[in-house]
């Protein structure tokens, strides 16, 4: 049976023709942002400390899950943000997968003006010392294994030290709104 191009794995001398697509004009960011919208994603809150041991929060969509062994995760943050010396090699932060009913934490953390400040309640100290937000569905307790860059992003990739998650539903981002995923 032939693997085929897709299961080719980057084997040297491959015989994978390359693509010459057209360039689109209509392909600006606001259009892409559309498209994106149309693929509903988790809504996850990181924490870390700065050097000084304050916290910082910020809400992210783009989670990901990138591999089981060994176990890793993957997020990204602007290539500008004033946040991104944080997240250096060895550096621990948490990951708290938000449940249904936290949409104010997500909005919270999302304001650039907000999140940084605290919000009474949500934030709570794990065991391990990292903050979590509390009552979120799931807790990835990670370090910073890297970062690459990614466009006008940069991908931080985690290695996942320990992983706890609560029965409940999830909070989601779709179309440029938060909804619920209610479990069947």
């Amino acid at each position: 049976m032939d693997a085929g191009p897709a299961l080719d794995h980057g084997r040297a001398g491959a015989d994978v023709p390359a693509l010459d697509l057209p360039g689109d004009a209509t392909l600006t960011a606001a259009a892409l942002r559309h498209a994106f919208g149309q693929y509903p994603t988790g809504v996850a809150v990181v924490t870390t400390r700065a050097e000084d041991g304050a916290l910082r929060a910020m809400t992210i969509n783009s989670f990901a899950s990138l591999s089981l062994d060994p176990p890793l995760i993957m997020w990204s943050l602007c290539a500008h943000s004033l946040d991104l010396p944080l997240y250096r090699p060895g550096q621990p932060f948490g990951i708290s997968i938000l449940a249904a009913g936290q949409t104010a934490i997500a909005r919270h953390f999302a304001d650039g003006r907000l999140r940084h400040t605290p919000l009474p309640d949500a934030i709570t100290p794990h065991a391990s010392g990292i903050a979590v937000v509390r009552d979120a569905v799931g807790h990835l307790l990670c370090t910073v294994e890297r970062t690459l860059p990614g466009g006008d992003h940069m991908m931080i990739l985690g290695r996942v030290a320990r992983v706890e998650t609560a029965p409940g539903d999830t909070l989601a981002f779709h179309r440029g709104r938060y909804a619920h995923l209610r479990t069947p």
